[in-house]
């Protein structure tokens, strides 16, 4: 594990703070029998039910092809169903199956425990801070024109 220390850069801490928490969800939802992609296609559908394959790729930072392979496997698996736009044939739709809805709702809790368990020891104000400096870091990385995966 990685110990940051105080005079590293920033872009260096954050960097290993998002690998290691992706690392400790993943391992995390694997002991609930789920993967860090299937998590994330059934929560950003939940969230913005009706998207287009294309829109929900964008929103998740991935690629048209990569979303396309985490589908094909959902909907093999039932969690998830793809449906033409009714006004526009090219488009295709991504909504939650109601066993996808199920299993999402499993997965909620557990999401929401690492969650807590993350910020046990912020008080209110500092997270609260912590979300504004995300924010600004977002913003930041907007205005200097970074590209990010979702605008390749």
């Amino acid at each position: 594990m990685y110990w940051p220390m105080q005079d590293d850069p920033v872009t260096k801490r954050l960097a290993f703070l998002g690998k290691e928490l992706r690392e400790a969800f993943s391992v995390l939802l694997a002991e609930h029998g789920c993967t860090i992609s299937t998590f994330a296609v059934l929560s950003h559908a939940d969230k913005a039910p009706g998207l287009s394959q294309v829109q929900l790729a964008a929103q998740m930072g991935i690629e048209g092809p990569t979303l396309a392979r985490h589908l094909d496997r959902l909907c093999a698996e039932g969690l998830v169903e793809r449906r033409r736009d009714a006004y526009d044939r090219r488009i295709v739709r991504v909504a939650l199956t109601p066993l996808g809805e199920a299993r999402l709702a499993e997965l909620m809790p557990i999401r929401a425990q690492f969650d807590d368990h993350l910020v046990r020891d912020l008080s209110a104000d500092e997270l609260a801070t912590l979300h504004r400096a995300i924010d600004r870091i977002h913003r930041a990385l907007e205005d200097a024109h970074v590209p990010v995966a979702a605008d390749r």
